[in-house]
């Protein structure tokens, strides 16, 4: 079992950087970790998508606009002009949510190696000594099992008697029958 103190290395050794990082340890372009990659793109993605919804719904709710008085025009013009006032709206949101998603990555990657390690240090003291507690019963009651066969036949060999009994655990003649 690792002693505290190695436990407290690889912990740090999670959470802190490398001590001298490499170029190609991170994405050029968002200046993150490798490692965190996966985590970044689906964080845009989700609270990109959240904020396109919410800029859509608080742009179709505005009082009379642009894209509202164009209504005699075709269905094709409307659309089209509420997907510019749309993006309009979210162009400064952009930019906040790739800030934001770079700033929330590794703080999510870090909470999930935690949740792992609880899980795994949960499972390592408390489903697995229940586990073998018992297998170990079942153990000690198939060797008690096995030592009352014994003796049975010992005794039946000791009166000369025929034995006949198969050992536990194989089938009888009856069983299979």
């Amino acid at each position: 079992m690792p002693s505290p103190l190695d436990w407290l290395r690889r912990l740090a050794a999670k959470i802190l950087p490398p001590a001298t990082p490499q170029p190609e340890d991170r994405e050029s372009i968002w200046s993150i970790y490798r490692r965190d990659a996966r985590t970044f793109f689906r964080l845009v993605g989700l609270l990109w998508l959240g904020a396109l919804v919410y800029v859509g719904y608080k742009t179709l709710n505005e009082p009379e606009t642009q894209w509202k008085s164009a209504a005699s025009e075709s269905w094709w013009q409307t659309a089209g002009d509420f997907a510019l006032a749309v993006l309009n709206d979210f162009g400064g949101v952009g930019v906040g949510i790739a800030i934001l998603a770079m700033l929330l990555t590794r703080p999510l990657n870090l909470t999930g190696e935690l949740l792992m390690s609880l899980y795994q240090f949960m499972v390592n003291n408390f489903v697995i000594p229940v586990i073998e507690k018992h297998r170990d019963e079942g153990r000690v009651e198939e060797r008690a099992a096995w030592r009352e066969w014994n003796r049975r036949r010992i005794d039946a060999e000791a009166k000369g008697l025929p034995f006949n009994e198969p050992p536990p655990g194989e089938p009888n003649a009856e069983d299979l029958c």
